[in-house]
């Protein structure tokens, strides 16, 4: 059983997921998208619908080859650009795209049980679709409004007050629109660089939801920060989920083409659940470090079966 991790083999979770497979009999190997076409290749005959993965240094197990077909499950943590070098006839974007769509051969490959898979990844990266999504499947959802037209923007936040803004697509943090001190030049400047997503602030808790399969496992992370990835003191204590928000966390995950994900919720003051979004590839080892809920185990158990 051929399990591929995708990520930096420098990474500890990456590891930490190897590390775990490997005591429990399984045969892991990491694959850095970083180096695909240096130090790996990749070949694919449509006729079969097969291909192999070429490894300049033989994978811990001794192989230099591995056919796609004898890839059953794969983890994606981190996919991380080719590093690539144009030439004076190529342009580095056309070299890009080239790399690209030729590992699209392997990560469209249906034989192998993506966890979770390129389409997750997709639409992870457009987070309105996320919330369209998770509101037809029942969940609550901030108001929102995504786009660069200033005046509907501006609208927007003086119709809902107490506003967030971040990007649509993500890689930054949420900051407040400070209301009546020139959010006009703010929401201009901002919109005139780039589209936005501004959406309501929800008063309340941070809670994140693992789910895995059938199994749903949360943290609450109280922090005086908007955004508490930016808090050093945050740390996350386990909190029950009640069964209809466990049973509606199942319905997102599996609603949305994942094997398992994080959800970020925003509980009210009164006890109201509101979706913010399901990351496919999350970090979990400070949660489960700090909390001992055994993630990396779920994780495997998912890969394995």
């Amino acid at each position: 059983m051929q399990i591929a991790l995708i990520g930096s083999e420098s990474d500890p979770q990456i590891l930490h997921v190897a590390e775990t497979l490997i005591a429990d009999k399984n045969d892991p190997c990491i694959i850095n998208t970083n180096y695909f076409g240096e130090h790996w290749q990749l070949s694919y005959d449509p006729d079969f619908n097969d291909g192999l993965l070429h490894f300049n240094q033989p994978t811990r197990n001794g192989l230099f080859r591995i056919p796609l077909s004898d890839i059953t499950s794969a983890y994606w943590h981190q996919y991380i650009p080719p590093s690539v070098k144009p030439s004076d006839s190529v342009s580095s974007q056309w070299l890009d795209q080239e790399y690209a769509s030729t590992l699209l051969c392997w990560f469209l490959f249906s034989e192998t049980k993506w966890v979770n898979g390129i389409d997750a990844i997709r639409a992870h990266h457009c987070k309105p679709i996320q919330l369209r999504m998770a509101k037809k499947l029942g969940a609550k959802v901030p108001y929102t409004y995504i786009g660069n037209a200033s005046d509907v923007a501006l609208q927007f936040c003086a119709n809902i007050g107490e506003v967030v803004y971040k990007p649509v697509k993500g890689g930054e943090t949420a900051k407040f629109v400070q209301q009546g001190y020139d959010t006009r030049g703010l929401v201009q400047a901002l919109l005139k660089e780039r589209p936005v997503t501004f959406q309501a602030f929800i008063e309340g808790t941070n809670i994140r939801s693992y789910v895995l399969g059938d199994e749903v496992v949360s943290v609450q992370i109280d922090s005086h920060n908007l955004d508490f990835r930016e808090d050093i003191n945050a740390r996350p204590l386990l909190t029950p989920l009640p069964k209809p928000m466990q049973d509606l966390s199942r319905k997102i995950c599996t609603g949305l083409g994942m094997h398992w994900c994080a959800i970020d919720w925003r509980k009210n003051t009164k006890g109201e659940y509101y979706f913010l979004e399901a990351n496919p590839c999350p970090f979990f080892l400070f949660v489960e470090n700090e909390t001992g809920v055994d993630i990396t185990g779920r994780l495997v158990k998912l890969l394995t079966t």
